[in-house]
């Protein structure tokens, strides 16, 4: 016997129990150990020592149930025992005293590895199926040679195997179709895709080549993903975004413009660019149920198509129609429930029809515009009771004397020479004292009334204050501005029984200022001029006309 065996050669111990040299499974590739009729394991070499040392209890009491169900069989097996991890372990029954020899083969790395990669190729496919909406693989001709089991965008995967990808493409181009047979990774690259019912989907696409052994290309694989109701949400968001813009900015502009009708400007420009109209108009309702422009923006349209148009969006809430050359998209405006006028945007035919974003930027101004015109309404009301005299209706004296400055001091070659009447009512206390204040202020209506049917629609009439009065007439001589003059004393003479005092009647006397182009006389020196006339024909015995002397340059010119 050769010593070598006598190494594996088992030594009967007092007893009849087994034993081994520890040495002779030094050179064993795996772990080696004795296991007694108890369940009790022994370690013959090094590696059966630490395998027995890192096994929890629980594991080696299950393990030991095993291989005592071997030695009760009496033969040897091969068992797979769950110890720190799955091993394989040739169980070697000692029939004397029903112990074992236990040979374990570290194989459980092996069945790791092809567990670890079936799992592998499970999470790899679902997270391409959470990640896309379908996988594909191409041939070098861009033939789809592979599509994922569920199809795609409502083909089935047999409806596309065998067909060019470029057939199921919409308007695609170079780039578009090559993505399918690319020689190099594309990463979100967008395309359009026809889909089984005709529509289209945009999909993103990321695609690798694929590499034949010698370098050559045999195809491309990828994943594509449905981003239709993305691109819809992100044009939706980016529509409202817009709109909250332009709100914003039409809401500071309202709250910042002094000038509501500056507002209207932009809020009519600022709706125009977003809804990519080239011309646009806002309406404002007057009280007799018609309309008036009241700003203007971008591109004409045809006059005639405007009124046809105009027409009909006063009576409606919105208006969608093409007359002529040009698409017309409008929205009436609302304030306090009632309609007060309506915003009309256009372009031309050719540019398409307003999509329902535009419509929405259309509604949404219009809201806000309701709000601007009723604005303009009252400032004008409002610029209009701070120029006009309560009581008669005319001219305040600041708004008079700025009337007055900005027609006396036009270009030279504009200035037209006329006449400026200052009245004042001769014996109003007595009508006062006689008949009460409701009585004088009676007569101060009639008279405005006077001066206005003897006045035209340029001239300026205006109340300086209590009973004095002030009239510009324009572009006339010294002979119209008597007749003028003659006109109104005659008219006035009606009210003259007003007082009740026939010694004391009612009159007016005026002082007539002519005015001469040449000399840039400033409106206080022309006022001051007539009332110096005025008060002299009350020095004449009142109700009578005088002349005021003219004017003198060198005192009373304005400077340049």
């Amino acid at each position: 016997m050769d010593s070598r065996d006598a190494l594996f050669q088992p030594v009967i111990e007092e007893g009849g129990a087994f034993s081994f040299r520890e040495s002779a499974f030094a050179t064993f590739p795996g772990a080696v150990i004795q296991v007694d009729a108890r369940g009790r394991g022994t370690g013959l070499n090094s590696r059966g020592e630490a395998l027995l040392a890192e096994t929890a209890e629980p594991q080696w009491h299950h393990a030991a149930v095993q291989i005592a169900a071997v030695v009760e069989r009496g033969f040897a097996a091969i068992e797979a025992l769950t110890l720190e991890r799955v091993l394989e372990a040739m169980v070697l029954p000692l029939a004397h005293d029903r112990s074992a020899l236990v040979l374990v083969r570290d194989q459980g790395l092996e069945t790791n590895l092809r567990e670890a990669l079936i799992e592998s190729r499970q999470r790899f496919k679902a997270l391409v199926e959470i990640s896309s909406d379908f996988a594909w693989e191409t041939n070098a001709q861009s033939v789809f040679t592979f599509v994922s089991p569920h199809g795609a965008l409502g083909w089935k995967a047999a409806d596309l195997l065998g067909r060019r990808a470029a057939d199921f493409l919409i308007d695609a181009t170079q780039t578009q179709a090559h993505v399918f047979c690319t020689e190099k990774p594309v990463a979100d690259m967008d395309l359009w895709f026809r889909r089984a019912d005709g529509g289209a989907a945009c999909l993103g696409v990321a695609a690798v080549p694929v590499l034949a052994r010698d370098g050559s290309l045999k195809g491309a694989r990828g994943v594509c993903r449905d981003l239709t109701a993305d691109r819809a949400r992100d044009e939706a968001l980016a529509r409202a975004r817009l709109r909250d813009r332009l709100m914003a900015h039409m809401v500071r502009t309202m709250r910042d413009e002094i000038e509501p009708q500056k507002a209207l400007s932009a809020a009519v420009s600022a709706a125009g660019l977003a809804a990519g109209a080239s011309g646009g108009l806002v309406l404002r309702r007057l009280p007799d149920g018609t309309a008036e422009q009241a700003v203007r923006w971008g591109e004409e349209a045809p006059p005639e198509a405007l009124v046809a148009v105009e027409t009909q969006l006063v009576g409606a809430i919105d208006l969608e129609l093409t007359v002529g050359d040009y698409l017309y998209a409008g929205m009436a405006t609302r304030y306090r429930g009632a309609s007060n006028g309506a915003l009309l945007l256009w372009r031309r035919a050719g540019d398409g029809a307003f999509s329902d974003g535009d419509r929405a930027v259309v509604a949404d101004v219009a809201d806000q515009l309701g709000i601007a015109i009723a604005q303009v309404v009252h400032h004008e009301r409002i610029v209009q009771l701070s120029r006009t005299d309560g009581l008669t209706g005319l001219l305040n004296r600041r708004a008079c004397f700025e009337e007055l400055e900005r027609r006396l001091q036009t270009p030279d070659a504009k200035r037209r020479p006329g006449a400026l009447l200052y009245l004042d009512l001769d014996n109003f206390k007595v009508l006062n004292d006689h008949a009460g204040h409701g009585a004088g202020d009676e007569v101060l209506r009639s008279f405005a009334r006077i001066l206005r049917e003897n006045t035209r629609g340029d001239d300026v009439t205006a109340r300086l204050g209590g009973d004095e009065f002030v009239v510009w007439i324009d572009g006339i001589g010294p002979e119209i501005a008597e007749t003028r003059a003659r006109a109104i004393l005659d008219a006035f003479r009606a009210l003259a029984p007003a007082t009740g005092d026939a010694e004391r009647p009612l009159s007016v006397s005026m002082g007539l200022a002519l005015y001469a182009p040449q000399i840039r006389e400033a409106p206080e020196a022309l006022v001051a001029r007539a009332d110096r006339a005025m008060y002299a024909a009350k020095e004449a015995g009142r109700g009578q006309l005088r002349y005021a002397t003219a004017s003198a340059p060198r005192e009373e010119a304005l400077s340049a």
